[in-house]
């Protein structure tokens, strides 16, 4: 760490280390409200995944480790103006303190960057499950959501290598004014050139699902619905460009770097929190669904949230189960067969995939084809359970009054 220059620091008013201006307790109070928020509704999201649709996934996993460096980081920041005078200016921070502000800002910034990356990745992972199985344009998209996750991946690595070892020796990035030859790296512009990028990266997790979202074979109510969930994702992208705005400010037009960029500090858990809540936000429908069906916007899907008086249970299920079977007449994949992935919708939490089941069974897709026996149309037909994307054809979900939900067949209408 290099003290500014002479010139400067001779325009720098008498430290106050007893009575010091700050900039008070604003980091600590909007690091507890939003982390608290933040926690609460990932725990929702896990709630809702394990024990009301039975969904949990990889994106689930994902958005847990981002979680982790969440707390890490607001954890860091709050130490750093609480007990190491991050909200002073820098003429009030004593000297002896200042290669701990620089270790804790450093350990800041690699908080931040993985926080931003598992969060995107669990976005994008979410995504290819929209996908099911299918070819054609769907194969495009699955690549681009690779492609979208390798890339922010690579993003942070290259962040974190470049960011740690920015000095040679590493050590005098914190140690004030080395007396052994060293070089180092701007830090400023490490700093302004990660927030730029990752501002694109924000926009680009925000903006690439929409129009797979829009392609799906559902009422426009229904995808608009969705699509604004995910469109949440900008204000973390107008969150990200303000932390932007002071990255710059304080790393690259002023030494005072503790006084400036203390709303880096509030920016950045702003952004990294509300983009946990709004990756969340989706998988929630069927938590509403459950627990309050009044807050439903359609009359159908209140419908059958009202089952949950009787003794089944409401489940939304994205995963293959073991005890019911479905039968599906035609091959999706046949040549020149639209794709017709089974029930994408399930993935989506929009309620287009229910059924009324005891808590301990489950459902097994079997994709092979299976004859329908002339009295499965006298069954007794459950609400429409199938939504395919792209496809004209749908499933709809028939049970015999004397079987059991594990003798369940699904009927190609």
């Amino acid at each position: 760490m290099q003290l500014p220059p002479a010139a400067v620091l001779a325009t720098w008013p008498t430290p106050n280390y007893v009575d010091p201006v700050t900039r008070g307790n604003g980091v600590l109070i909007v690091n507890i409200i939003c982390i608290s928020i933040a926690f609460v509704v990932t725990l929702l999201r896990l709630y809702t995944r394990i024990f009301i649709t039975m969904t949990a996934g990889t994106d689930d996993i994902l958005i847990v480790i981002s979680l982790v460096f969440s707390i890490a980081m607001v954890v860091i920041t709050s130490v750093a103006t609480e007990q190491w005078a991050y909200n002073r200016h820098m003429w009030d921070v004593p000297i002896d303190w200042l290669p701990t502000i620089e270790k804790l800002f450093l350990a800041f910034q690699i908080m931040f960057s993985w926080a931003s990356t598992f969060t995107k990745i669990s976005i994008l992972w979410f995504c290819r499950r929209l996908l099911g199985v299918g070819k054609g344009l769907f194969t495009v998209w699955n690549w681009a959501f690779i492609g979208s996750m390798v890339f922010v991946t690579i993003d942070a690595i290259l962040f974190t290598f470049i960011t740690t070892f920015q000095c040679s020796p590493t050590k005098a990035f914190w140690e004030v004014d080395p007396q052994y030859p060293y070089s180092c790296l701007r830090d400023g512009d490490i700093v302004f050139a990660g927030s730029v990028i990752n501002i694109f990266t924000d926009f680009l997790v925000t903006t690439l699902p929409m129009p797979l979202i829009w392609s799906l074979n559902l009422p426009t109510r229904q995808r608009l619905a969705v699509i604004s969930i995910f469109a949440l994702g900008i204000v973390v992208n107008v969150a990200g460009s303000v932390r932007t705005v002071y990255a710059w400010k304080s790393q690259l037009t002023t030494y005072d770097q503790t006084w400036e960029g203390w709303p880096v500090l509030i920016a950045a858990s702003v952004e990294i929190n509300l983009g946990l809540i709004c990756s969340s936000a989706p998988a929630l429908r069927p938590l509403v669904a459950t627990f309050l069906p009044s807050a439903l916007p359609s009359k159908s899907m209140r419908a059958s949230s009202s089952r949950q008086s009787r003794s089944n249970k409401l489940w939304s299920s994205a995963s293959r189960s073991r005890n019911s079977h479905m039968a599906i007449n035609a091959n999706p994949y046949q040549e020149g067969y639209e794709n017709d992935r089974f029930e994408i919708m399930r993935t989506v939490e929009m309620a287009t995939w229910s059924e009324t089941r005891s808590e301990n069974d489950d459902i097994t897709i079997e994709t092979e084809s299976r004859a329908v026996s002339p009295e499965g149309a006298e069954r007794k037909e459950w609400p429409l359970v199938s939504t395919s994307v792209e496809s004209r054809q749908s499933l709809r979900l028939s049970k015999c009054g004397n079987e059991s939900p594990s003798d369940d067949r699904h009927d190609r209408q």
